[in-house]
């Protein structure tokens, strides 16, 4: 594996310590990118756009109870060691190039609702490049952090 874009990344010894505490290995790397993406979905929102208004409390109507009706169930609260690995994610992008930082959330950020992975396809489509050069760099991306963070 070419490990050139190791040499672009500047990693200082805290945030190496704290990755390497969150990911031993390029799997877990991975893992913690996937985690973060789910994570960012778990997080409240920046601006609250939703309308507010003061209506009087009214008692449920019975014939929506026991589950007749379609229900929107949101995703439970990140807890605070996600919030965490959240945080080390977003360290570890921030030393990254431009370029290898957006790849990867982008990859990211695709798996996040897929039980397959990543829709290499899509992301191809999207970037103007094979689904399997994405995929490689994407690889080379996270061998690159690993070597750097040794």
């Amino acid at each position: 594996m070419d490990l050139s874009l190791a040499t672009k990344f500047h990693f200082d010894q805290r945030l190496a310590d704290r990755a390497l505490r969150e990911a031993q290995n390029v799997e877990q790397l991975e893992g913690l990118f996937f985690e973060a993406a789910i994570t960012e979905s778990k997080l409240p929102r920046v601006f609250d756009f939703r309308v507010k208004s003061n209506w009087p409390e009214y008692l449920p109507d019975p014939s929506e109870a026991y589950g007749y009706n379609e229900m929107d169930v949101k995703p439970s609260p990140a807890t605070s060691r996600e919030v965490t690995r959240f945080d080390v994610a977003m360290d570890i992008l921030k030393e990254l190039d431009p370029d290898s930082g957006r790849l990867i959330w982008a990859v990211s950020t695709s798996a996040r609702r897929r039980a397959r992975g990543p829709h290499w396809k899509a992301l191809g489509k999207i970037m103007g490049l094979h689904a399997a050069t994405v995929k490689r760099r994407f690889q080379a991306a996270l061998w690159a952090i690993h070597h750097k963070m040794l």
